[in-house]
């Protein structure tokens, strides 16, 4: 997958692209919703002979619009976003920035110089998709900011049990500490992939403790959780356990009769919240999870 920086108009103007179709978005998370879109859109992209690429933008609107909720911490930060977006088959990824001059611009300029200036023949997005300056340009509008230079495929809400899967929906879910209810809405259970900065094995116990930083994710509220930690030879139950009251490294015990490479990649997985355990009782809770999930 071929990725793409622009920072402005003139990025796109010296960009010589070949026909593509783009899906639109943020994707924070890239839960089931955003995947239905891309899917679209491979589709879509076979049919034509298009090249399959995405739109996303950085940072978050919220750090430049005035709006009292910023959001800093992401479902999905940008090297986990690009390694989904690979995953599913996309050829080319443009993440534009987000900036002020970005937030001024009329809705008809962004599609001029970010949709038709990148050769796109045919643009998919959701049905509350907007963009522009103050969100004024949506997806009824946007065949005429295009002058009829490419097609339109708006793809429709997405529900679980009534209720619109959304990053919001999910953010809402970690903050109440339901991460055994995400999947129905991400399609898998909650993933942060993170280095691991040290570890200590317990030999008594066959637990080993993984200090790590989750650095731009956003995290469950505070509490202990049953993980599942993946590495690059095995995967290991665990437990974490979040405070507010410990910034920057956390600490997760999994259960392994082997140590942990340091500074290797880990990927974490939320299954479910727990009551707070003793280091004993954390070994014979993972014991039995080993057995069970």
């Amino acid at each position: 997958m071929q990725t793409v920086y622009i920072k402005g108009p003139l990025d796109t103007k010296a960009l010589t692209n070949d026909p593509c179709i783009i899906a639109l978005g943020f994707f924070d998370g890239v839960h089931l919703g955003h995947r239905e879109l891309i899917e679209t859109a491979r589709k879509i992209a076979k049919q034509k002979d298009l090249t399959l690429s995405v739109m996303t933008f950085f940072p978050h609107p919220s750090n430049v619009l005035p709006t009292k909720r910023k959001i800093n911490r992401y479902l999905s930060p940008l090297d986990a976003k690009k390694e989904m977006f690979k995953e599913l088959g996309v050829e080319k990824l443009f993440i534009v920035t987000f900036s002020h001059d970005f937030a001024k611009l009329a809705p008809a300029d962004f599609v001029k110089s970010y949709i038709c200036g990148l050769n796109c023949k045919h643009v998919v997005a959701g049905f509350d998709f907007t963009y522009g300056y103050r969100g004024q340009g949506n997806m009824q509008r946007i065949e005429e900011d295009g002058g009829g230079q490419f097609d339109i495929t708006v793809v429709s809400k997405k529900s679980y049990k009534n209720k619109k899967i959304s990053s919001t929906k999910i953010r809402e879910l970690l903050n109440e500490g339901a991460v055994d209810d995400i999947p129905h809405y991400l399609g898998n259970h909650y993933c942060t992939s993170v280095e691991v900065e040290s570890e200590t094995f317990n030999l008594k116990t066959h637990t080993v403790m993984l200090t790590v930083s989750f650095k731009d994710y956003l995290l469950p509220r505070s509490g202990t959780y049953l993980v599942r930690v993946e590495t690059d030879q095995d995967v290991l139950e665990g437990i974490c356990t979040l405070s507010e009251k410990v910034l920057g490294f956390q600490n997760i015990h999994v259960l392994s009769k082997e140590s942990v490479t340091m500074k290797s990649r880990i990927k974490i997985k939320w299954l479910t919240e727990l009551e707070a355990l003793s280091i004993s009782e954390t070994a014979n809770m993972m014991k039995k999870a080993q057995m069970v999930v």
